[in-house]
């Protein structure tokens, strides 16, 4: 007698097994990968990480303030700013300057500064910077050109528009996002994505030939010196001619003092300290303003006044007179015989606000 019995299919069954192994597999060698890539030979081999920003000098300084945190155990006061804090400051002769005055030990100092980062990507870089590193002091050079509306807008954009960026800073929930924060092997595949392009031996060999030219404490060296810093701006050369434009309307822009209300509230909240130092630039340059010295005023009256609102010290540009002659590369980056200089000055201002108004600038639990 023939019945008729439910017949179960077993077709489905080898199809999702292979595909249960393909996945387990997968895993395994994902988390080989990130074993590999996390240990300390494989990492001086490779030598180059990336966070997928397009803005590859932060990178740099990223990945060199991790290995100098790590190095010194921590790190006590950052600069930030532009190009003109990147060649401008040099941590070794602050800290000479520093501990001559103060008669303390040195800082754990390192120089953030990155090239075309106005005030408006630097105010969130400072808030990554406090979330990771806690430091003491944040030391943010700046000058006029932060608060033009119109300057370094699309590098802004760029930047803040970064998956790992809106990541780590508005919990904006992306998978590029938290695998560049969380993936040590995500970070070596981002920089090592394009190695069969014909530019990338050229690009990765720029990106190393970089890193080693920065000191431990990210300062880079300027070797350039102006033949001429000081004469005047000339609309009919073609080198002047584009800042003629991009200042021609310039104002002090609202959205960049909120830029800057918003880097001082971190010192507010009381865990670091914000300190706005002017970072100098010869008198010529403000030839390129229609409202020339005015506009100037306007800038050292602003800062400085939101500054002391804030409970915070300020310290206008170090006198023209004391730059050598051969300090500049150009009319407003300091090079390797004016940073020094520079970067003394500043020395001594922080340790009269440590020894005049009893200012702390080591962490905690600092050496």
């Amino acid at each position: 007698m023939q019945t008729n019995e439910p017949q179960t299919s077993t077709t489905n069954r080898p199809v999702s097994g292979v595909l249960l192994r393909a996945v387990l597999i997968l895993l395994v060698v994902l988390a080989a990968a990130e074993g590999l890539a996390r240990l300390p030979q494989v990492q001086r081999r490779l030598e180059v990480q990336s966070l997928g920003n397009y803005h590859y000098q932060f990178e740099l300084k990223w990945f060199q303030l991790e290995r100098y945190a790590a190095a010194n155990g921590g790190v006590d006061v950052l600069f930030l700013g532009s190009s003109l804090v990147n060649s401008g400051i040099e941590p070794e002769a602050l800290n000479q300057a520093w501990t001559a005055a103060s008669g303390e030990p040195p800082l754990r100092a390192f120089n953030f500064g990155v090239e075309g980062l106005t005030i408006e990507p630097n105010s969130a870089v400072a808030r990554l910077l406090v979330e990771t590193y806690h430091p003491r002091a944040i030391v943010f050079g700046t000058e006029i050109r932060d608060y033009a509306a119109n300057n370094g807008v699309e590098t802004a954009e760029n930047f803040l528009s970064d998956p790992w960026v809106q990541y780590r800073l508005n919990g904006k929930l992306s998978l590029r996002g938290w695998l560049a924060e969380n993936s040590a092997a995500y970070r070596y595949f981002l920089a090592y994505r394009n190695w069969m392009t014909w530019s990338f031996a050229e690009n990765h060999s720029n990106v190393i030939r970089r890193t080693d030219a920065l000191t431990a404490a990210g300062y880079d060296i300027e070797n350039r010196v102006a033949e001429d810093p000081h004469k005047p701006p000339d609309p009919a050369d073609p080198e002047d001619a584009e800042a003629f434009e991009v200042f021609a309307g310039y104002q002090l822009a609202e959205s960049r003092r909120q830029n800057l209300a918003e880097f001082l509230r971190l010192h507010e909240n009381g865990e670091t300290v914000v300190l706005i130092v002017e970072m100098p630039v010869v008198p010529e340059f403000y030839q390129f303003f229609p409202q020339g010295e005015a506009a100037y005023l306007e800038f050292v009256e602003t800062v400085s006044g939101m500054t002391a609102a804030a409970g915070s010290y300020f310290l206008p540009a170090m006198p023209q007179e004391l730059i050598p002659e051969n300090g500049y590369s150009d009319r407003v980056h300091v090079n390797k015989f004016g940073a020094p200089v520079l970067s003394a000055y500043i020395g001594e201002w922080l340790a009269e606000l440590h020894t005049e108004h009893g200012l702390d600038l080591r962490q905690e639990d600092g050496r």
